[in-house]
């Protein structure tokens, strides 16, 4: 179906987009410790979460690996960037290794990657209210204080063939599964004049707990 074509195209381009900017970008950076007292505000995205030791930002073996999973982070707003993607990826040709980032995103928002509005996602879960916003649920500030999550991800060099691995990595993380799927719908057609109810077949991103 035409729909379907359109919205697979615009899918995969965004996401070599994000493979170009990943293979594009650098991220050596000078490491300091953080006092134990500081607050969150002063959180610096543009490091690592981790202090690396010296022979582990040398990373001679090309083997350095690590992930971090927090709630949300005062102070810290969600990325943004084409085709409102919400992760950014990073290489460090220098020390071998690819960094992926989000910050302060709810789990559909992170398992999507921002590329599809959070309300058209199907959700199989027994407690919607802690995968998505709604207005119903009040602030969203305070929601997503409750409910939002950081991810950041730190992969060996020429690991990450496709963002596949990082939605594979959060739904282990979440106890999910997802990805697009065929749903059949209520909808109305015109025969002859007259309007009648019918079913038709159109494919969904869908979000299911794995219990």
């Amino acid at each position: 179906m035409p729909d379907k074509n359109i919205k697979t195209i615009i899918y995969k381009t965004a996401m070599l987009i994000g493979l170009i900017l990943l293979k594009s970008s650098g991220y050596a950076q000078e490491q300091k410790s953080t006092p134990a007292n500081e607050s969150l505000n002063q959180f610096e995205d543009q490091k690592p979460v981790f202090k690396l030791k010296e022979e582990q930002l040398e990373n001679k073996n090309r083997h350095l690996h690590f992930y971090a999973l927090t709630g949300y982070r005062e102070g810290v707003q969600p990325i943004v960037s084409q085709f409102n993607m919400n992760f950014l990826a990073q290489m460090d040709r220098v020390h071998g290794t690819h960094r992926i980032k989000m910050y302060n995103l709810s789990i559909t928002d992170m398992l999507t990657y921002g590329l599809i509005k959070s309300d058209q996602v199907i959700l199989e879960v027994k407690d919607p209210s802690r995968y998505r916003y709604d207005p119903k649920y009040g602030s969203e500030k305070s929601w997503l204080r409750k409910n939002a999550y950081c991810y950041e991800l730190l992969l060996p060099e020429n690991t990450l063939k496709s963002m596949d691995l990082v939605r594979n990595h959060l739904s282990r993380l979440f106890k999910v599964k997802c990805g697009y799927q065929k749903r059949l719908i209520k909808t109305m057609i015109d025969i002859n004049g007259t309007a009648q109810e019918s079913k038709v077949e159109k494919e969904f991103f869908v979000i299911t707990e794995i219990n």
